[in-house]
């Protein structure tokens, strides 16, 4: 019998593309000893990141990433990863294709999956066990910005500001047309920036907010790929910093016009933590946060 000891919950994140290999690495867990979470269920159908899921995280003493093509292109898996983070669990990656892991994550150990599975299984319930009680180290983040970033990131911000912060919507809803060829042309030129990230991702809200006006001053929200862009500069910023208080807000956001109001409660509010440790009060976060919660009460 397993030395009761080594007992202690591990949330499985995974693609469903990749259930089986989950399934294995369940099998390998219990048989070290462990309490695995794997859902089994069409929990996710509906539900970015409902409160069972957030318990669920909040009760693992360990998340175990398993880590592929699918898994990358999962909002899922994203919002399982940044939750574990958020909430000080430690992620140990196991790798079944050569995709590159997050960037916050680039410098953990991880299993490698793809050859000798069975040996790297074994070792993985000893990989769980040591693993550390706080989430993962990262590197720290910083970025280059030339003298024609800096002008770009100062324009976008000013025209983003003035788009919304027009009393008259006829004006925002030009000015938002007519950013769109300074934004893309800076998404091309400054893909990996994570202040062009973010601000692509705000630009996407925005298109959003005055494309469905009408029914976002009624409270309604309709699906548009619009939402799923802006999600996803949001996660690439936050693959690279986690702690980027204004990609939580901005993800927050868009989660919210998503329906998605536990995710996006929970998202703004690290946005608000986040900020504070930084020495900042970010006014507009706990505005969005008011509108969620309200939102929220009203299910």
């Amino acid at each position: 019998m397993p030395d009761s000891k080594n007992r202690g919950s591990v949330f499985i994140s995974h693609s469903s593309a990749n259930v089986a290999v989950a399934r294995q690495i369940e099998e390998s867990l219990c048989a070290a000893g462990f309490d695995p979470w794997l859902d089994y269920s069409d929990i996710r159908i509906g539900a970015l990141l409902g409160k069972e899921l957030q318990h669920a995280i909040e009760q693992c003493n360990v998340m175990v990433l398993l880590w592929s093509k699918p898994a990358s292109a999962s909002p899922w898996v994203a919002a399982e990863i940044l939750t574990a983070f958020h909430m000080n669990r430690f992620i140990v990656p196991c790798v079944v294709s050569a995709t590159e892991l997050p960037a916050f994550l680039s410098r953990s150990v991880y299993l490698d999956l793809r050859k000798q599975r069975k040996d790297a299984l074994a070792r993985l319930g000893d990989q769980v066990k040591h693993a550390p009680s706080k989430r993962n180290d990262f590197p720290a983040v910083s970025s280059y910005e030339d003298a024609d970033l800096r002008a770009a990131i100062s324009s976008i911000y000013a025209r983003q500001n003035a788009i919304v912060n027009s009393d008259q919507l006829a004006v925002s809803q030009r000015l938002q047309k007519k950013l769109d060829a300074e934004m893309f042309a800076a998404e091309k030129r400054w893909r990996y920036d994570p202040t062009i990230q973010n601000l692509a991702g705000y630009h996407r809200k925005n298109a959003y907010m005055f494309k469905h006006w009408e029914e976002y001053c009624a409270g309604r929200f309709p699906q548009d790929s619009l939402l799923d862009e802006g999600e996803h500069f949001f996660f690439v910023s936050l693959f690279g910093n986690p702690l980027d208080y204004s990609a939580l807000n901005g993800l927050g956001n868009i989660l919210f016009f998503k329906g998605e109001l536990d995710a996006a409660a929970f998202f703004v509010e690290r946005a608000i933590i986040c900020a504070e440790a930084a020495g900042v009060d970010y006014e507009d976060a706990k505005h969005d946060l008011t509108l969620i919660r309200h939102r929220t009460q009203l299910r």
